[in-house]
């Protein structure tokens, strides 16, 4: 009974010592590049970005929350010289990152959530702006050199949205395609 007490404890022990502490890092900043809009047909790039805060909590696995926009674009008709205005006003997301280092301080990961995109569009030949809130799912693939213990430096493709119809390019508007090609910047604490 002494020799399975005994070793019944130095397996604990052992599980014990192998346990590792759960350590949260924090990290904030901005993401800026290109975004890709699409109102159902003829994509358009614009400029925009994003803030965000996210926590690394483990070394596989991180959580973001972003608030970004973008710039207005125009798309005109072929046919006959209208023009008609869209863009997104702003958009909210919540990512789960699961990632892996593939060399020292270099991660890929992949981005898996929702977001809540706020776009416009104002038809040809009108000054009625259209505005739609729409919420769906996000992904999107990445990688991020970590430059020091706190600087981190990334690139990015994500898809914010896909609500996009072609009867936007008629009257109705349904939302936007959103795509984002970012460089990013973050700060560990």
């Amino acid at each position: 009974m002494k020799k399975i007490l005994l070793m019944t404890t130095a397996l604990l022990l052992t599980q014990a010592n192998a346990a590792q502490a759960i350590e949260i890092e924090p990290y904030a900043g901005i993401g800026l590049g290109i975004f890709e809009l699409e109102p159902g047909a003829n994509k358009k790039t614009t400029i925009g970005g994003f803030g965000f805060v996210g926590a690394n909590l483990h070394e596989y696995f991180a959580t973001e929350f972003r608030v970004g926009t973008t710039g207005a674009e125009q798309r005109e008709e072929r046919t006959i010289v209208l023009s008609e205005e869209f863009q997104v006003n702003w958009f909210v997301s919540a990512f789960a990152k699961p990632k892996i280092e593939v060399a020292d301080g270099f991660d890929l990961y992949a981005l898996a959530g929702f977001s809540t995109v706020n776009a416009s569009h104002t038809p040809a030949n009108s000054l009625i702006k259209t505005t739609k809130s729409s919420t769906g799912f996000s992904y999107g693939l990445g990688g991020t050199y970590r430059y020091n213990d706190r600087f981190t430096i990334g690139m990015e493709w994500a898809r914010f949205s896909t609500k996009a119809d072609l009867a936007t390019k008629n009257t109705s508007f349904s939302g936007l395609d959103v795509n984002g090609f970012t460089t990013t910047f973050a700060y560990n604490y």
